[in-house]
């Protein structure tokens, strides 16, 4: 069974990577859209543009990594998160997923 941090671990880098998407062992891709369309529940304007815009703003390149990494943080210790079946995920970390069901 994966364990959230190491979901939470390929989620960053697909994130920067999506076409690693199909490699990765471990990553449930129908569980990547159901937590995607959970998050797009709650914010049903969301796009692909706006999502990539908010997550990669200098784009995807290696210092995407460290800059998603605190976004995460600062969104917890603001209290901007995302429960999904008992998980407490950042609200960035829900806007990955999203982001991720969406480029498919």
């Amino acid at each position: 069974m994966t364990s959230r941090r190491d979901l939470l671990a390929a989620l960053f880098a697909l994130a920067a990577t999506p076409a690693l998407a199909r490699t990765l062992d471990g990553l449930d891709p129908a569980a990547v859209r159901r937590i995607g369309e959970a998050w797009r529940k709650q914010h049903p304007t969301a796009s692909i543009r706006e999502l990539t815009k908010r997550l990669f703003p200098t784009g995807r390149g290696p210092d995407a990594l460290p800059a998603l990494r605190a976004q995460a943080a600062a969104d917890f210790r603001k209290g901007a998160v995302f429960s999904y079946r008992g998980w407490r995920l950042s609200d960035t970390e829900g806007a990955m997923f999203a982001l991720l069901s969406l480029e498919g």
